[in-house]
């Protein structure tokens, strides 16, 4: 046997895994006795004949086997297995004998494995590197060690004896007017480190008013322009004027006064007196050309109304009003009920219109079917379609005059269907338009093509399928008002995956309002 020391790591280690009972573990290294082996549970040494025993060995691998109890050996401990071969001369050559090559083997293989133990302790220790010239590396003295932390020296790196910080204390002196404020830290020898801070002497802080009950401010008539750090909380008093006083709410700048409800619980009162011109007014006397601002709750969050005047306002309650607009009120109190359940107000925005297949006519070049109408079953709904090939594009055609309410944007669609067979094939529709307006010329091509995404029938006949919405189709020719628009739809045979012929029943569109009506 022969022991190769670049790959002989006199060291394994196994980690056990939760539940484990492994009691068996495989020195992977040579050995030659029994005790040349350290075991350790965790961090714990354990003993030969009393926790474990040694197998193999003798120049050779081997194992440690554990007891069955396997003391120490719980689930997720750590073996740890080294060799410390015993430093000795096993063997005497004498001069002129005959050599015993076996025993020379032995001997030489001992001495490579007390050098592979002594590298694997050497690459647990610090070192210094291959490139530094080493100071000296002789630890203190131990009376002088005792008790400190191990440092180095700033200059030379040599190990030195630290003080270890063990407490602190602080000192604080004056100095005088107009000095510079000073800090110190010193560490004595016990380990306490001092602190002295110098605090230039100065005039102290004005004492507070002592007339108020608690220490509180009596009044702040000394301070002309007083400031607040946060919310003024009024705990459940009013702030009140005497001797006719104004109270100016007014912001210093283009701010607004801001008058909050308390999450829609409670009201805001609003008592208006009488001005020179005889109208009941907010904030400054009425004059031509002044705007009084004026902030309402509505639920929790404040909504601006501009208002000249409120004749009529004369202590009235207002409680969560749904005011949403810089706007001057005038509307009447029909009008504003409205908002309250007596009736409904039209709100501008998102709305949809309908366009059936009768609604509808094929194109003359490349025209889907004409219109047919189809029975499902007697007395049960007949169909209205134009039926489009699957094999090749086939178009219809269609006008719509949109509302004037209609804000000229872009419009979506969604192609409603259904197919006379059992073809579970896609089906992809393509609409585009254009606007014309009056005096303009209707022979205008028509806008880009937008395709909805492909559906797959159901595989029922006449089962009814709709489309996905459409992207946004931009209507070509400008769109303004009062136009007429013409659009065109037709199947996109190349991208469908239909082989029956598709009916369609209607498209319905999406459009955006900006106004409540037509007026």
């Amino acid at each position: 046997m022969t022991i190769d020391i670049s790959a002989n790591a006199a060291r394994v280690t196994y980690s056990l895994g939760a539940g484990s009972s492994q009691q068996a573990f495989t020195v992977s290294f040579e050995f030659f006795e029994d005790s040349d082996l350290k075991v350790y549970v965790d961090d714990t040494l354990k003993s030969i004949s009393t926790h474990y025993a040694v197998s193999g060995g003798s120049g050779s691998t081997g194992t440690v086997t554990f007891g069955s109890a396997l003391t120490g050996i719980t689930g997720g401990s750590k073996i740890t297995i080294t060799r410390a071969t015993v430093i000795e001369r096993t063997t005497d050559f004498s001069s002129g004998a005959d050599i015993n090559r076996a025993a020379l083997n032995t001997q030489l293989d001992t001495i490579t494995a007390i050098a592979a133990d002594n590298r694997d302790r050497i690459n647990r220790t610090m070192t210094v590197s291959d490139f530094e010239i080493p100071p000296s590396l002789v630890l203190p003295s131990l009376a002088s060690r005792k008790g400190k932390l191990l440092g180095f020296n700033s200059s030379t790196g040599s190990p030195q004896a630290d003080t270890a910080l063990v407490g602190a204390a602080v000192t604080v002196s004056t100095v005088s007017v107009g000095g510079s404020a000073t800090a110190t830290v010193a560490l004595n020898s016990a380990g306490t480190a001092t602190f002295a801070l110098g605090i230039p002497t100065g005039a102290t802080g004005q004492t507070g008013p002592t007339g108020q009950a608690g220490g509180g401010l009596a009044n702040i008539v000394s301070d002309t322009t007083p400031q607040l750090g946060g919310n003024l909380d009024m705990n459940g008093k009013d702030i009140v004027t005497t001797s006719n006083a104004t109270l100016d709410l007014a912001p210093n700048g283009t701010g607004t006064v801001v008058v909050r409800g308390n999450t829609n619980s409670g009201a805001i009162m609003f008592n208006c007196s009488a001005n020179s011109h005889g109208q009941k007014v907010f904030g400054q006397p009425h004059s031509a050309g002044i705007d009084n601002t004026l902030m309402l709750p509505a639920g929790g969050n404040s909504t601006l109304v501009s208002l000249v005047s409120v004749d009529t306002l004369t202590n009235k309650t207002l409680t969560s009003p749904k005011i949403n607009e810089n706007v001057v009120v005038t509307a009447t109190a029909t009008e504003i009920n409205k908002l309250d359940g007596v009736g409904t107000l039209k709100q501008a925005g998102k709305e949809s219109i309908w366009v059936p297949a009768a609604a509808m006519y094929p194109s003359t070049t490349n025209g889907c079917s004409a219109l047919t109408q189809v029975e499902t079953t007697a007395l049960r709904p007949d169909l209205k379609v134009l039926d489009f090939a699957a094999a090749a594009d086939d178009f219809a055609q269609f006008a719509i005059a949109f509302p004037k309410s209609w804000n000229e944007g872009t419009v979506t669609y969604q192609p409603f269907w259904t197919v006379t067979g059992t073809n579970t094939g896609t089906m992809v529709w393509q609409l585009g338009g254009i606007a014309v307006s009056s005096d303009d010329t209707i022979n205008t091509a028509f806008g880009t093509l937008v395709a909805t995404t492909a559906l797959a029938h159901s595989g029922t006949s006449n089962d009814l399928m709709v489309s996905a919405e459409s992207g946004a189709v931009t209507i070509a020719g400008s769109p303004a008002a009062n136009d007429l628009c013409f659009f065109q739809i037709n199947n996109d045979a190349s991208a469908s995956g239909q082989t029956g012929a598709a009916r369609l029943l209607g498209v319905k569109f999406f459009f955006t309002t900006d106004a409540a009506n037509d007026a």
